[in-house]
């Protein structure tokens, strides 16, 4: 390339920042044209913030961040668009020791089941409903929020008033629990293996386990950033793409684990737990984190779409807003089509699919009249997107 474009990324320190990690690592951003610094930041908060003030170019961000920002829920409103999403999966709801003690009395038993899970801690309420558990989770506007919430209502715990929910930063999971200032959380890997791992609390819920494949982290910029450098936007999206398909290749994934241990300052082998699937507690699952495959970066209307529905069961969305009009203004399709024609990679034909269908592997038009191969899709209480 010419010349090199500097940029500044922000990353939370999560497993699922791994893609920008390898990007930056394995030479994909050099590879574009990009001289990237990564800046970690030590909340979603403060990540957004600087994202909105311009501080950085684009970021590895929550997925209703785009959304919520573009219509200043929870935030200044400034227009941020994506046109990527990171991954699929990767959280995991977890409670402590004492916690999980009363669960398994009230006939939780092994394995990722949401619903087993479910009824036994409405059970644990139900039995003490004087004392209000605490679970946190890392914002208010996140899958982590909305993730609990489906979870709870499913078995007729109303999370406004039989459960307190805080907001916690992934980082300072672990101490709260040890600390008994929470029961419990549903956070990102690798805050889910690192409780395990020191005795402190027990995984029993993964969100591949609440929605298989449901979108994770999204790849956020400012629309004003990516109106006035459509083509470092473009090269930036290359970058990423392919570190995802690195990633994605099970030869890579301990290679990939130092890597990301080094970036988020937590031991390489419960990094390696997440990045295997092998989350303590939970059953070994090779799709635990998916960065590429089953079309996992397409920016999907149909998952802002159950994004736009949560947000509304939160009491989030602003009256009046018409989210058919605001969804194709956020999720970017094309730019997302347009990097990865030049990637040879396909891309769906259609913006929209229906999710909670499938439960087993299947297909999906691309738009070069060709197919391509879709994880199953199912979500844990039986419902569909859109409905």
């Amino acid at each position: 390339m010419a010349h090199e474009h500097f940029l500044n990324i922000g990353y939370v320190a999560l497993v699922d920042s791994a893609p920008l990690i390898v990007a930056r690592e394995g030479g994909f951003f050099a590879e574009q044209g990009l001289q990237v610094t990564l800046q970690r930041e030590p909340s979603w908060a403060s990540l957004r913030d600087h994202l909105l003030f311009g501080d950085l170019v684009a970021a590895h961000a929550l997925a209703p961040l785009p959304l919520a920002a573009t219509l200043g829920i929870a935030s200044p409103r400034v227009p941020v668009i994506t046109a990527l999403t990171l991954s699929l999966n990767g959280n995991a709801i977890t409670v402590s020791t004492a916690l999980h003690r009363h669960l398994t009395d009230a006939g939780l038993t092994g394995g990722d089941r949401p619903l087993l899970a479910a009824a036994a801690l409405h059970r644990v309420i139900q039995a003490d409903p004087a004392r209000k558990l605490r679970f946190a989770v890392v914002s208010p506007v996140s899958n982590h929020h909305y993730q609990l919430r489906h979870w709870l209502q499913a078995a007729g715990i109303d999370p406004a008033t039989q459960v307190q929910i805080s907001v916690v930063p992934p980082r300072y999971m672990v101490e709260a629990l040890r600390a008994d200032e929470i029961d419990g959380y549903c956070v990102g890997e690798p805050w889910g293996s690192l409780a395990a791992v020191e005795g402190v609390g027990t995984p029993i819920v993964s969100s591949y386990a609440l929605w298989n494949n449901i979108m994770e982290k999204v790849l956020a910029v400012r629309e004003d950033w990516s109106l006035a450098q459509p083509e470092v936007h473009q090269a930036l999206i290359r970058a990423v793409l392919t570190a995802g398909r690195w990633l994605d290749d099970p030869q890579h994934r301990l290679e990939a684990a130092h890597w990301v241990a080094t970036a988020i300052d937590v031991p390489t082998e419960v990094v390696a737990l997440a990045l295997t699937g092998s989350v303590p507690g939970l059953p070994q699952h090779d799709d635990f984190h998916v960065f590429t495959r089953y079309s996992a970066n397409f920016p999907w209307h149909s998952h802002a779409q159950w994004l736009v529905r949560q947000m509304r069961a939160a009491g989030q969305w602003p009256e009046g807003v018409d989210a058919a009009t605001l969804i194709p203004q956020v999720y970017r399709c094309t730019e997302y089509r347009q990097a990865a024609h030049a990637l040879n990679i396909s891309a769906p034909l259609e913006d929209s699919v229906v999710w909670g269908t499938q439960a087993q592997p299947w297909l999906v038009a691309d738009d070069q009249g060709g197919m391509i191969h879709m994880g199953s899709n199912l979500i844990f209480d039986g419902s569909r997107v859109p409905p």
